[in-house]
């Protein structure tokens, strides 16, 4: 399932969202078509953005997570000066 993401290219965070976005995505059985088609951008887009070829800019993936049903939240590392 994650096997097709170059983890060369990206941080360990972003890859762990496209990971944590996968399982959602294929728990749900939503194709990449179908995705696209609920929020309305390319279904080529999702395909770059999963296989990380292509950043996604913030507002598509906050719409992909809420046809999910989720929503991206930012939450303080521990251990971290405010």
């Amino acid at each position: 399932m994650m096997k097709n993401i170059n983890k060369e290219v990206i941080n360990n965070e972003e890859f762990d969202l496209i990971c944590k976005y996968l399982k959602i995505r294929y728990e749900s059985n939503l194709s990449q078509r179908e995705l696209a088609n609920r929020i309305g951008i390319a279904q080529s887009t999702i395909a770059r953005m999963e296989k990380n070829m292509h950043s996604m800019s913030v507002g598509n993936f906050c719409k992909l997570l809420s046809a999910l049903g989720y929503k991206l939240e930012i939450v303080k590392m521990e251990g971290e000066n405010e």
